[in-house]
């Protein structure tokens, strides 16, 4: 009797299934080889050695400020956070006020809401705070904080005739929040930055606040944020999720490496 020569039913179920296996694996490969964008906290562990201090959620309002009331997921990220952060400021001087520095890699990461609610949470716990605006070029504090006047720290350092006094706001609803804004938009702001006024008042804050947290000027774009870094115990540097480019991470690294 002659077999059947064609087809070759199990050759054709072998290529049928090794097909099925290597076409998926191979769109992953491809979506994973051009997916450029930070995900998680995975990613940041995978590409630099840096303490990690927590995961911020994507807050339910865009202007969302921690009370004493709130209960959210946000708000429970940010007490973890500051309970790292303490560790990390704890052998700093306990005379003076530890100055907290935020800054991110571009715009819109999250750095001002970062910084307002650091600082909106650290008064909750019975500690005098002070938020100085010190991203002269495009500052966002404004969009979060109630002050009756704009007058901040450009005018301060462009005016001899200013006082500390006269750029520092408390804010609505917090018993020891102050906010020093940011002030008129400067055609120098990195001149004004480098003036040896601002040593003397950093000299001066660190006597009247237990916490000054800084909002400052993403790095990769100005000098800005590295002039004003010597007055910084610690440096929190914000990464948005979905949003930064990996090959960005290059900045972080290198500015760790270079203490």
């Amino acid at each position: 009797s002659i077999g059947v020569v064609s087809p070759n039913t199990r050759n054709i179920y072998l290529i049928a299934l090794l097909l099925g296996l290597l076409i998926p694996f191979s769109v992953i490969y491809l979506i994973q080889l051009l997916d450029t964008k930070i995900h998680s906290r995975h990613d940041l562990e995978k590409y630099l050695k840096l303490p990690f201090l927590g995961d911020i959620p994507l807050s339910e309002t865009s202007d969302e400020i921690m009370t004493s009331e709130s209960r959210s997921s946000t708000a429970e990220s940010f007490r973890i956070l500051l309970t790292n952060l303490d560790f990390m400021l704890a052998t700093t001087d306990k005379e003076q006020a530890k100055t907290i520095f935020i800054t991110s890699t571009i715009p819109k990461e999250g750095k001002t809401f970062v910084a307002v609610n650091i600082a909106s949470t650290l008064s909750l716990y019975g500690k005098k705070v002070l938020l100085i605006g010190m991203d002269l070029r495009h500052p966002k504090i404004m969009e979060y904080i109630k002050i009756k006047s704009n007058v901040g720290l450009s005018n301060y350092l462009s005016n001899d005739k200013l006082k500390i006094e006269d750029i520092v706001y408390r804010q609505e609803g917090h018993k020891d929040f102050w906010v020093m804004p940011p002030g008129v938009i400067p055609p120098n702001p990195a001149e004004l930055l480098n003036s040896t006024k601002i040593s003397d008042l950093f000299d001066e804050l660190k006597k009247q606040y237990d916490y000054i947290v800084v909002d400052t000027a993403p790095v990769s774009l100005v000098t800005d944020t590295l002039l004003v870094s010597k007055f910084a115990d610690v440096f929190v540097y914000v990464v948005r999720a979905n949003y930064l480019k990996k090959h960005s991470l290059i900045i972080p690294k290198s500015l760790h490496k270079e203490n």
